[in-house]
């Protein structure tokens, strides 16, 4: 079960960038309706690419389930994707926060360049409403803006879902 809150960050200035993990993802939809995704990523990080196939399914409040598994370049050449859905292309900035927790900065480029946003994954819904967040979050986004729904829409729509 994957339980995380999503908000739209409008300033970075006040982070180094430079000192955070980081990795590029280019995420392609093969299925999306309202109660289920499948997605593929390509993810390139310190030069080593990995493939990962997921399923999320069964979504209530902020708490969705969530199947990942680590598929062959060649698995993942031989899934097809929609082509009614965008590609997403993003570098995710790996942010430690307080004690355990990550911030999951995606900067996205493409079609949807200018567009950030920061994601944190909780144990539990208590500790994901309980904790403090950081000032530079902006609007949250949590329930009305996913991956799956910028593949179907162009940035001027999710700017509009996003009120910029």
């Amino acid at each position: 079960m994957e339980i995380e809150r999503k908000f739209l960050v409008t300033d970075i200035n006040g982070l180094n960038l430079k000192s955070y993990k980081h990795k590029h993802i280019v995420q392609d939809y093969v299925y999306s309706d309202l109660f289920t995704t499948i997605r593929k990523r390509e993810i390139t990080a310190n030069n080593k690419t990995k493939y990962i196939y997921t399923i999320k399914t069964d979504r209530k409040g902020i708490s969705v389930n969530e199947i990942e598994k680590e598929i062959t370049k060649d698995e993942y050449d031989k899934i097809a994707t929609s082509p009614k859905f965008k590609q997403i292309v993003k570098t995710r900035y790996l942010i430690p926060y307080l004690d355990k927790l990550i911030i999951e900065l995606d900067i996205f480029e493409k079609e949807y360049e200018g567009l950030m946003f920061a994601e944190i994954e909780f144990e539990s819904e208590k500790e994901a409403y309980e904790t403090a967040l950081p000032n530079w979050f902006d609007k949250e986004l949590t329930n009305k803006v996913s991956n799956s729904m910028m593949a179907k829409h162009n940035k001027e729509y999710i700017m509009r879902k996003c009120k910029l």
